[in-house]
């Protein structure tokens, strides 16, 4: 005789395995739906450009996120701590340190109209936008200085500090309030760069652009000049660690092991761009 119990997972086992059934005898459970679901999107994401359009709003939806966290944690990092760090201890070191932070920015991009640009774009329109990426590099610089992340990358407490310290009760309220604002960054920051390479991935998933488009050096093999690139492009981004690392005075073997590790960072997501038709689309407007 069967037991009550192994009757009921029985039941609850086959509504959600296979469920009821509509009039067309099609399945209605739980599981036939989730598979119906990664089929449709499954079928969706087989247009490349539709799949590359999905990336790109995430893409931006993450960015201007981003931004806005960046600013919301330095108007409270500067409202509660009154931390400027290097801007005003030292301004025009900062200030040369966020010129080399947007030529960081700027310098692959210009590496990038040159092997792959054909007629796209013109001179005057490179011009433009390498200006305005300096512009966003060289501001982002300072936001990031002002956001008080800077210090905890660099692991080295800002001299204003000192003076939110003056007694007990400010201090154990400001080292609350200066940990609980390093976690929330911390977190999602960390979300932020999770979801953006979740999305990378997936894009790359349907679109797989393999096949890399170069108007110049048309002798060279296509992928030595993709891995050239791409070590350019790594490199380039990772330089300003070392100056960045000087200027806060923790200047060390470990700066190597972030420019290395930077390198690689810079390199992953290089290849990814490729793949997810991201330089394709820029470079011809197209999928």
């Amino acid at each position: 005789m069967t037991s009550p119990t192994n009757t009921i997972t029985g039941v609850v086992t086959n509504i959600i395995a296979r469920g009821p059934e509509d009039e067309l005898g099609k399945d209605e459970g739980f599981i036939s739906k989730v598979k119906e679901i990664l089929y449709d999107l499954t079928n969706s994401m087989s247009n490349k450009e539709y799949a590359f359009e999905v990336f790109e709003k995430n893409f931006l939806f993450l960015k201007s996120f981003g931004l806005v966290f960046l600013i919301i944690l330095a108007v409270v990092n500067y409202v509660y701590y009154k931390n400027t760090g290097l801007i005003s201890d030292r301004p025009l070191l900062f200030f040369a340190e966020s010129v080399v932070f947007g030529m960081s920015g700027v310098i692959p991009f210009l590496v990038l109209c040159y092997f792959r640009n054909g007629n796209y774009f013109n001179n005057k329109q490179i011009f433009n936008a390498s200006i305005a990426l300096f512009l966003i590099f060289f501001g982002l610089n300072y936001l990031l200085e002002l956001s008080g992340i800077y210090p905890v990358i660099f692991g080295k407490e800002d001299s204003n500090d000192k003076d939110n310290k003056d007694n007990k009760d400010d201090e154990d309220s400001y080292s609350h309030l200066k940990t609980s604002l390093g976690t929330t960054s911390d977190i999602v920051l960390l979300t932020i760069f999770v979801v953006s390479i979740f999305s990378l991935f997936f894009a790359t998933a349907f679109v797989r652009d393999v096949s890399p488009n170069y108007t110049t050096s048309s002798s060279i093999p296509t992928y030595a000049v993709f891995i050239m690139e791409m070590l350019l492009f790594g490199v380039i981004s990772a330089v300003p660690v070392f100056f960045m690392a000087s200027n806060r005075k923790v200047l060390s073997s470990n700066t190597t092991k972030e420019f290395l590790l930077i390198v690689v960072k810079f390199s992953v997501l290089h290849c990814l761009l490729q793949l997810s038709g991201f330089y394709n689309y820029l470079f011809t407007g197209k999928i």
